[in-house]
């Protein structure tokens, strides 16, 4: 009789999923607009470092450029290599666009939620993570984000969390709720609660 092996044992843990987490069509434009001032200033740099003025300007020049380069590249790389969710049984794993993919247990997950909020006539939905210690480089999207939408959630003040906006990004932050069911230990609570929007006085 053949003994089961670790072929075997694999085959018994639920398959991963993958969420990719591209800009919604109307948003295209901005990472093309950022590519485009980023072309124009190193023409403008290129002009000012040959000028008269180049040994006082060039430097002022180059140091704005190191801003405008960062935010082209960070743009572009939504269009070339989209944020991605991918969920295992042992971690949640945030691959932001330039950066390297953030890893983060299960145990160190204590809720991943789909949110809906209110601001006036309009209403918005977000998928929450909210983590024991922080993830990803707190300028990131996704922690930023999850630091302003804390409070009309009723977080702690310095909870740790990751934010994804459906108005930003083409995905259903539902479908996510359904990989995470699936594939989370029971201790990380999963909620849906777009059904009852939180209501908010900040305009996003």
């Amino acid at each position: 009789m053949e003994m089961p092996g670790e072929n075997s044992a694999g085959a018994l843990r639920p398959a991963a999923a993958s969420i990719v987490l591209r800009l919604r069509r109307a948003l295209i434009w901005v990472p093309l607009a950022a590519i485009a001032v980023a072309v124009i200033w190193a023409l403008a740099a290129a002009a000012v470092f040959d000028g008269p003025n180049g040994a006082v300007a060039g430097p002022v020049m180059a140091a704005a450029g190191v801003v405008v380069l960062v935010a082209a590249a960070t743009f572009a790389g939504y269009l070339l290599r989209p944020l991605r969710l991918d969920v295992d049984a042992d971690a949640f794993t945030v691959r932001l666009p330039t950066w390297l993919a953030g890893r983060t247990d299960w145990d160190e997950v204590s809720a991943v939620s789909a949110v809906a909020v209110r601001s006036g006539p309009r209403v918005r939905r977000f998928l929450v993570v909210d983590l024991r210690s922080p993830a990803l480089p707190w300028i990131s999207r996704p922690r930023a984000m999850y630091r302003r939408l804390a409070p009309v959630l009723g977080r702690a003040k310095g909870a740790h969390g990751l934010c994804f906006e459906e108005q930003l990004f083409d995905f259903d932050a539902t479908a996510v709720l359904d990989a995470v069911r699936r594939l989370a230990p029971a201790e990380v609570a999963v909620e849906d609660r777009t059904a009852q929007p939180a209501d908010s006085s900040w305009q996003f």
